[in-house]
């Protein structure tokens, strides 16, 4: 056989294995190469004549076909190719759909590491980043297109996957882009530039620059923000990646490093501690717009994968307690309650997907590192000593979530449980199958026998596998008994899981009894024998012969387990019970079809001979017609195992019982429909079991017979059931003889099976694994006497069903019903005999259309594949005979469509199957595509449970069958896409347009798919069928239900895309639903609506010109170079001149369309919301590189005046577009390059580039510059920066900055075809009325669902884009409109209006003279002054918004008069007005928040004054006072480095050192705090009674709350350390303040909050002192009872910052709590005690157990006199109450220790407990605390104390029982 040779090792990873399996790999040997050559050839003639689509996505799609196939491309290929999808993913101009599909084929190309490498490939990174910066982030005026922004997403895959190949010098230049953009100051700018760095920065050490460089930065970064689940997600993903990327390298990462990312791992968790779960406010300031490159996903996938990667042997030897090892069973053993069934929420599925990516990726890196071309070092690999140690870490949990409640976390638990069991399975197994077999045998608890049976199933093959747990095996007999009971028709569920498990434990077993003399010898030892110690080893040949003895029991179980099968079948609901039932009955049917595939073929020839006997004695009783559907399948599956002889044993029992059936009378009544009569259920019943037999069985032997009885069927059957179930036994007959499919799915290859000697052994290669090729498949393929047989066939039933259909259609002699039941059963006959001929044949005997499409030169119908179809020789008469059959059939089917159409509209059943059978004919040559996704969706289900991380395609030999199996049906789904259209195929496609237009719905939406799929699968297709769906469109139409028709259609995916993106269909499809108002039908109306949100939401806005850079010219010079690419000259030619003309008809249909358009917006008879519509399509389509004409500038300008608010809106928008568009074309002077990128440089703009060394005091000057005034006469020394981020951090090598425009500096002339427009717009603006209108318009009250009653962006952005274009031209019109405005001070929405007016033309005036700009501020600031003099609570929010527009990315000199009228109001504490006080410190706020760092010169007097109002009387004022004065301090601090370089040298040199820069303030705010500490304690002192009105104390008290508050919620923390902690002690005395609650709540928020705050390890100390010390100094209880529950939050989430004298010291400290003498403090100290023990101090356990045991045994209780109840109450003994306080301590020790541990037992407890139960009798609070403990751990162990009462002896459980069990009432 001329097989596929195993290629050369640089055609990377071929799975030839996969071609050289199938039944035609003989055929395949030059496949490859032709298919890759027409590939590279046809993609080279499509890239040199610039034929991007449809040539180049054509041929790119071609290429995925490809690789689908699993085809290898040599390397030299694969690079050149990456380089010109690079190229074209990155050219500008390209439409983004087409830029998504060539990025995600790049990406494909470049994804493994192994095939291709930096020696092979360097690719640019800043042209994907230019890409992603333009499409993302445009300017707010030139909003991004949704969809174009969706498609972004592939390209940041394509960067994370190519970033590796990034030149050397690319890590410094994208750390010096990014770092500079990294500002704490603007929240969505700093998470954008983080995500940009994450996703662009080369990680590896081979990059060119070594990680450790720059990851000491990178977490100085990260400890600079806190609180933000966005950042924290960033930066685990990147260094995730650092870990993948360097294993093996000596310390990449520093110990604080790792504790670092643990720390941010157990957040990521996200587990309730304390009171509650950390929210993402943070997150929500960041707004949404980085999220396209954010990372996506779980953050704690990537915290795994550095869990994973930086465990090592050197490290674990070397300092084994901070090795990562240990860091994680701390972290395991913190969250170990939360994995208890008990304990479940919403975060168990969270700690179930985290153990299973902890086990996914370290058995995957283990396989790797075992494989020959690993690159890891071989000291740093895992051992298997790491393995035991990291399987013991996480089994317990393991084993816990296993009986979750939750069920997706116990179903991702099995997984866990697989992937550990392949890690070490003696520490896994040995322990599921404990839990198991108490489960299994009480069958009690539904939910626990569930859970073990699934987790027993996941387990299966490493459990059976010889080699890997060789005690497994004698499992499999006893567990198969266990679970036989678990089949039950009452519980679906237990079903499906058992029907799994039996499959899994079976697919790998061959069933049969290995032994001689029945089941001597074996007796089952029970688990013990599992159980091995360490040094003992395994005695394989007594666990052989276990395992061969326990075969014995096979037989038993069979029959037992098959009785059990039917038994469930006999009990299935009735199919009438309805849909849900019936639902819940095909999902265990299919589990049946799976389960006995595997055991029929399993079954030894004697085992199948029982089944055999069992199976005819069942079809011979009576029929079992509820569960036909089931029977089908496990007929089918019986007869697929042995084909020969199941024909030859069931046939005649079936041809006998059908005969009787159908002689009695059944099916003898005609029907139309399916009835619900049981009066034939018994003959339909043994109907199903023959066709599910014959399509499994051998049929040559049994023909005459199988020919007889089909006719008998064909004649009798007269119901509409009886006859289709005939016709479905002729199909089945055609598909078993046809197919080419495996023909067992052993788990040993045909030659081991039938070797006896191999069998005898067969004991020994349970569980094997193998990779594809390695087996041999024996195929059903098909023989000529099959084929002879097959065509029998079609000449017996399909050509005689034709002949009496053209009867029918021409009969006079039938009408009505009886004739729809004739034609019923001849159409039910041919549709059979269509759906099972496709592999026949591979044409419809038919030539190809001659009509060729104008894409024809690029796209051409691909040849052919190979597929195996029984008839090719042209030359062998069958072959001319079956395709004249087709033929025949594709006329008839016309024939018949048109009679319908004609003659029998009405007839909906038969036009139903006769559209049914056009689709299969259509589109289904060899498999149908839903057949092809359930293969593919079942191979990968079993996929997903095989599945072993690290090894390639190793699974047992079911599934690499299966695999063989899906290879061949996409190669026949590969052949049914691309063809050549036929006449014939184009008059049924036609056919079935009109039946998808029809007047009958269900004949609609019946045609309606069949039509879908038909066009995907022929070439130019659509191109037929859109003229006829648009025409039904046109106005003339009154035929609502065909334009219903074509509306759904055109909604298709395959139907608008092409309207979308041809010009040829998009244009017209735009305006006829722009005119299709005529249908005022409301479903009409619906359809239309939801097309053109669909379009809207679809549109890209493509350039008509893709540009092509000399580097992009010079990839495509060498692909055709390298591949001695030759094409002739008149085809290339004629590509190009096509491709232009393409171009220029795209142009043409676009001018035509924005024409059309415009006429039709003014057409006055248009409905509104059409007219809304077609605006909407207008302003879509607008463009930078065509100018706007006068036309539409009229209408949007008319628009901007019209009555109807949604006309106003989108005129507004589409007028700013315009403007922006005309600014472009001006600012660009024709440059083609910046009217494609819609970006154009203006003339004032300066690139700014630094020195290399910059001046000390640059920083300072820089920003003294920022708030002086600009120097005219020097212009180059005011250079303005709009950036808030630039040298926040480290100053950049250049920034860009704008120059202040001079009296003389002359701006462009407005582009010449854009001046018509211009000049149109420039009258109109300048009209006074047009303001007016305008004005009174905008100043109407909002219409409620029109727009939120806020200052409008949009609208200030339209007076931006007006007093941009035109600057001051229009002042003088709008100064009297906007005094009007201002004066109505009481009416918010004339305020509303001044505000947007104001705020447009502030920001427009960015580049006016400064003339102009003197006139604006003359005018403006005395209206300012008012405004906010006047403003109103119900006008504030617009005004600070104002504001904040204004401000927003500015530089603070452009709006110096504003700021100085902010700053400038003072502040005045003795004013009765709160809200005048309050209301100019959120114009202040805002103005900070805008501008931040840029304005701390003109901050210190501000601060003083805040401060020095820190008293302040008014709520109102002191709560906003409090959010100022958190502003003014955090923009104190800017760490501004030299450069980035200095800034990653100096934190390099820091190490994990704490920086000054982050945990120390300046001199002057340090001061300024300390002052104010000294303020409280003195007005604490001095604060007189709250009866009397509130003091300075409680005010100063919550505005510094307010401020703190505000502080520690936020993400910031240059400024909150050093703020923060000097008031700690003070706040937690404002919490003592008994006749304040205001002031009591606030201070318990703000401690919660500190609790939750993350700090740096170097100041936990001092927080740990400073706890300790208020604990053991307070005199307050109250102030001691508070800081209890913040110690523990505290300790919960700085567990990775403590180191174990720090542990000790908090533990000594709350321990001390416990002798407090008030119970509340002991009460609380010993929940927080117990806590931190459960946390991480498990070793002080014993030490703590006898600290108090000896203080109870050190502590009698002094005796009372028994009193006399007549006399006075006597005084208690001396030192009484001390000593029930210490024993109190003593008892609560004890119990807070078992507390700890809710849900084990460990070695002490049972001790401890008997000892506790003594102090039962004392006083209150003494026994009180002793009964609640024992009643906890009642209640938390008796899910399991079936185990945990092993670990008592029988004393103890006497004493246990005494104080567990409730006192009878009856006792």
């Amino acid at each position: 056989m001329n097989i596929i040779e195993r290629p050369d090792p640089q055609w990377g990873d071929l799975s030839f294995a996969l071609h050289n399996i199938l039944p035609y790999a003989n055929d395949l040997a030059l496949e490859a190469s032709e298919m890759l050559n027409n590939i590279i050839h046809h993609l080279g003639l499509c890239l040199k004549s610039e034929d991007y689509a449809p040539g180049a996505l054509y041929w790119g799609k071609q290429l995925h076909q490809y690789l689908d196939l699993k085809y290898a491309l040599p390397k030299q290929t694969r690079v050149s190719l990456a380089k010109v999808f690079w190229e074209l993913t990155t050219a500008p101009g390209m439409d983004a759909t087409m830029v998504e599909f060539f990025a995600l084929t790049c990406r494909r190309l470049v994804k493994k590491k192994d095939l291709i490498g930096r020696e092979d490939l360097i690719l640019p990174w800043r042209p994907l980043y230019d890409i992603l910066e333009r499409t993302l982030f445009p300017k707010n005026r030139q909003r991004a297109l949704l969809s174009e922004s969706k498609r972004m997403l592939k390209i940041v895959w394509l960067a994370e996957d190519a970033q590796r190949l990034f030149p050397a010098e690319a890590p410094l230049e994208i750390l010096e882009e990014f770092l500079p953009k990294m500002s704490t100051s603007n929240l969505p700018e700093l998470l954008k530039a983080q995500s940009y760095l994450a996703t662009f920065l080369p990680t590896s050490i081979e990059s060119g620059m070594d990680p450790r460089e720059w990851l000491p930065a990178v977490f100085r970064l990260w400890s600079m923000v806190v609180q933000s689940t966005e950042f924290d997600r960033n930066f685990l993903a990147l260094v995730g990646r650092v870990a993948v990327d360097n294993i093996g390298v000596k310390d990449m990462f520093t110990q604080s490093q790792i504790r670092t990312v643990f720390a941010a791992g157990l957040s990521a968790l996200n587990l309730p501690v304390g009171k509650g779960q950390r929210s993402n406010a943070v997150d929500s300031q960041g707004g949404t717009s980085h999220s396209a490159i954010s990372r996506s996903g779980m953050r704690m996938i990537t915290f795994v994968m550095f869990i994973i990667n930086t465990i090592n042997p050197v490290t674990e030897k070397e300092s084994p307690e901070s090795s990562t090892l240990a860091h994680l069973a701390e972290l395991i053993q913190a969250t170990e309650s939360f994995y208890h069934p008990s304990n479940y929420g919403k975060w168990s599925y969270v700690l179930a997907l985290f153990l299973e990516a902890l086990a996914r990726d370290y058995l995957e890196r283990w396989n790797k590192e075992k494989l020959p071309k690993c690159k890891t070092p071989q000291e740093y690999r895992l051992t298997t000593e790491l393995n035991k140690r990291f399987v013991e870490t996480v089994r317990g949990v393991t084993y816990q979530l296993m009986f979750s409640k939750d069920q997706r976390a116990v179903a991702t638990n099995q997984k866990t449980l697989r992937y550990l069991a392949w890690i070490e399975p003696s520490l896994i197994i040995p322990g599921v199958l404990e839990r198991a077999y108490p489960s299994l045998e009480s069958l009690t608890e539904s939910h626990r026998t569930t859970s073990v049976i699934s987790a027993l199933g996941a387990l299966a093959v490493p459990m059976l596998n010889r080699d890997h747990y060789p005690q497994g095996g004698k499992h499999l007999a006893p567990l198969l008994h266990l679970t036989v009971p678990g089949v039950d028709m009452n519980d679906p569920v237990k079903t499906w899981y058992t029907l799994l498990f039996v499959t899994s434990m079976v697919s790998t077993v061959p069933i049969r009894d290995l032994t001689e003399m029945g089941s001597a010898g074996f007796e089952w030892g029970g688990i013990d024998i599992d159980m091995l110690d360490a040094e003992d080893t395994v005695d394989l040949e007594l666990e052989d012969s276990s395992r061969k003895a326990s075969t014995a029991d096979f037989e038993e179980w069979l029959m037992k387990f098959l009785r059990r099968v039917i038994l469930m079948f006999e009990n299935y609901p009735d199919t009438s019970q309805g849909a849900k039932k019936d639902q819940v009955e095909r999902s265990v049917t299919a589990t049946i079809s799976y389960c006995f595939e595997s055991l029929f073929q399993q079954l030894s020839p004697k085992l199948y001979d029982m089944t055999t006997k069992l199976v005819i004695d069942l079809v011979e009783s009576a029929p079992l017609s509820n569960a036909e559907n089931a029977m089908g399948t496990f007929i089918s599956c019986w007869a697929g195992a042995d084909s020969k002889n199941a024909m030859a044993r069931l046939f005649p029992t079936l041809d006998r019982q059908i005969r009787s059936e159908l002689e009695h009378g059944a099916s003898s009544v005609p029907s139309l429909t399916h009835s619900h009569l049981n009066r034939d259920d018994s003959l339909h019943y043994y109907q199903t079991l023959l066709d599910r037999l014959i399509g499994c069985s051998d049929l040559l032997s049994h023909k005459a017979e199988l020919i007889s009885l089909i006719k008998l069927m064909t004649e009798k059957c007269q119901d509409r059931r009886g006859y289709k179930l005939a016709a479905k036994a002729v199909c089945s007959a055609l598909s078993g003889l046809l197919v080419i499919a495996p023909m067992d799915l052993r788990s040993h290859e045909p030659s081991r099976w039938n070797d006896p000697a191999f069998m005898s052994e067969s004991h020994n290669h349970w569980g094997t694994l193998g990779t594809p090729g390695t087996e041999a498949i024996n195929w059903h393929v098909p023989s000529q006497d099959e084929i002879n047989f097959a065509i029998e066939l079609i000449d017996t039933f399909h050509v005689p069903a034709m002949e009496r259909l053209r009867d029918l259609m021409t009969s006079t002699m039938l009408e009505g019903k009886q004739l729809a039941i004739d034609i019923c059963k001849s159409l039910t006959m041919v549709k059979a005999v269509i759906a099972s001929m496709v592999t026949l044949v591979e044409d419809d005997g038919d030539s190809p259309a001659s009509k060729t499409s104008d894409d024809a030169a690029s796209v051409q119908p691909l040849k052919r594949i190979e597929s195996g179809y029984c008839l090719t020789d042209l030359s062998d008469p069958r072959t001319n005979k079956v395709r004249k059959i087709r033929a025949e059939t594709g006329k008839l089917l016309h024939e018949l469509m048109t009679f319908f159409q004609t003659k029998r509209e009405d007839d909906v059943v038969n036009i139903k199957i006769v559209v049914k059978a056009a689709r299969v004919f259509l589109s289904d040559h060899g498999v149908d595509s839903n057949t092809f996704d359930n293969s593919k969706k079942g191979h990968d289900f079993l996929k997903d449970m095989h599945k072993i991380p690290g090894l390639k395609k190793v699974y047992p030999r079911f599934m690499r069958c299966r695999r063989a199996s899906l290879q061949l049906l996409l190669r026949l789904k590969i052949n049914s896409f691309g063809r050549a259209k036929t006449e014939m195929h184009d008059s049924l496609m036609l056919d079935l347009t009109e039946l998808s237009l029809s007047q009958y719905t269900d004949v609609r939406k019946k045609s309606q798919l069949a039509l879908i799929k038909a066009v995907k699968c022929y070439q130019g297709a659509k191109n037929l069928v859109l003229p006829i769906l648009l025409k039904s469109l046109e106005s003339s139409n009154t035929d609502f239900e065909r334009i219903k028709g074509a509306l759904y259609l055109l909604n298709a995916k395959a139907f608008a895309l092409p309207c979308l993106r041809d010009w040829r269909f998009a244009p017209e499809y735009i305006l006829r639903l722009c005119t299709a108002h005529h249908a005022d039908k409301p479903s009409v109306q619906t359809l239309v609506r939801k097309c053109f949100m669909e379009y809207i939401m679809n549109l890209t806005n493509a350039s008509f010109k893709t540009l092509i850079s000399s580097k992009f010219g010079d990839t495509i010079h060498q692909f055709i170079e390298l591949h001695s690419l030759q094409f002739d000259p008149d085809t290339l030619s004629r590509s190009s001149s096509k491709t232009n003309n393409r171009r220029l008809n795209n142009i043409k249909a676009y001018d035509n369309l924005v024409l059309s358009l415009t006429e039709l917006v003014q057409d006055e008879s248009l409905h509104w919301r059409y007219q809304t519509m077609a605006m909407s399509f207008l302003e879509l389509l607008m463009r930078p590189e065509i100018p706007c004409s006068r036309e539409i500038a009229e209408f949007e300008t008319k628009s901007l005046l019209s009555e109807m608010p949604t006309v106003r809106r989108i005129a507004l928008s589409s007028l700013s577009i315009t403007m922006v568009n005309i600014k472009v074309r001006t600012y660009a002077q024709g440059d083609p390059y910046s009217l494609i990128i819609r970006k154009a440089s203006n003339p004032l703009k300066r690139i700014v580039t630094l020195p290399d060394t910059i001046p000390d005091d640059f920083t300072w000057e820089y920003l003294k510059a920022s708030v002086t005034e600009i120097n005219y006469d020097h212009p180059e020394s005011s250079l303005m920066d709009d950036s808030t981020s630039t040298g926040w951090l480290a100053w950049p090598r250049s920034y860009k900055a704008y120059l202040p425009r001079t009296e003389t500096f002359v701006m462009p002339e407005v582009d010449a075809e854009s001046r018509p427009a211009f000049d149109y717009l420039e009258q109109f603006f300048g009209q006074e009325l047009f303001w007016e209108k305008h004005i009174e318009y905008v100043a109407q009250e909002p219409v409620r669902g029109e727009r939120h009653d806020s200052f409008s962006t949009e609208q200030a952005r339209l007076y931006k884009s007006i007093f941009g274009l035109w600057e001051d031209k229009f002042l003088d019109v709008i100064v009297l409109p906007l005094t009007k405005l201002c004066a109505k001070a009481d009416d918010k929405n004339s305020q509303r209006t001044a505000a947007e007016l104001m705020g447009g033309l502030i920001r427009g005036s960015k580049h006016w003279k400064k003339s102009g700009l003197d006139r604006m501020w003359t005018v403006l600031t005395p209206l300012l002054k008012k405004a906010f003099q006047q403003c109103t609570p119900d006008s504030l929010l617009y005004w600070e918004r104002f504001v904040k527009y204004c401000c927003h990315s500015r530089d603070p000199r452009r709006v110096l008069p504003l700021i100085t009228l902010i700053f400038n109001t003072p502040l005045d504490k003795d004013s009765t007005a709160a809200f005048s006080e309050s209301k100019n410190l959120f114009f202040t706020r805002a103005a900070l928040v805008s501008f931040s760092w840029r304005v701390s010169l003109l901050t210190p007097a501000l601060r003083e004054d805040c401060l020095h109002h820190a008293t302040h009387p008014y709520k109102q004022v002191r709560e906003i006072l409090g959010h100022v004065i958190n502003e003014l301090f955090q923009l104190a601090s800017h760490p501004s480095y030299k450069s980035v370089d200095a800034f990653l040298k100096d934190q390099k040199a820091l190490g994990g050192a704490s920086s000054p820069m982050i945990e120390q303030m300046d001199e002057k705010s340090a001061h300024q705090v300390a002052e104010l500490v000294k303020n409280l304690e003195k007005w604490r002192v001095e604060r007189p009674p709250a009866v009397q009105g509130a003091s300075d104390y409680t005010n100063a008290s919550k505005t510094v709350l307010a401020w703190v508050y505000q502080a520690l919620t936020g993400f910031r923390v240059l400024s909150t350390y050093g703020v923060v902690l000097p008031l700690v002690p003070e706040i937690f005395q404002m919490q003592d303040i008994p006749d304040d609650q205001d002031l009591q709540q606030l201070a318990t928020l703000s401690l919660l909050q500190l609790g939750r705050f993350v700090y740096p390890a170097g100041m936990v100390p001092t927080l740990v002192d400073m706890f300790c010390k208020i604990l053991k100094e307070s005199t307050s209880w109250h102030v001691r009872n508070n800081v209890l529950p913040v110690v523990q939050i505290f300790f919960y989430n700085n567990l990775y910052s403590m180191d174990v004298q720090m542990m000790v010291k908090v533990m000594d400290a709350v321990s001390g709590m416990l002798l407090d003498p008030q119970i509340e403090v002991r009460q609380l100290a010993a929940s927080t005690l117990s806590g931190i023990v459960r946390c991480s101090q498990r070793a002080a356990t014993q030490t703590l157990i006898s600290h108090f045991k000896k203080l109870l045994l050190s502590t009698p209780l002094p005796a009372r006199n028994k009193r006399d109840r007549s006399l006075p109450k006597e005084a208690l003994p001396e030192g009484y109450s001390e000593a029930v306080v210490k024993r109190h301590a003593g008892v609560l020790g004890l119990s807070c220790l078992l507390e700890a541990f809710p849900y084990d037992v460990p070695q002490w407890m049972p001790e401890a407990m008997v000892f506790l139960a003594k102090y039962f009798s004392d006083p209150p609070p003494i026994s009180t605390t002793v009964k609640k403990t024992f009643g906890d751990f009642k209640r938390t162990h008796q899910d399991t104390w079936h185990e945990d009462q092993k670990h008592f002896d029988p004393e103890q459980l006497e004493v246990l029982s005494d104080m567990l069990i409730s006192p009878s009432y009856y006792a």
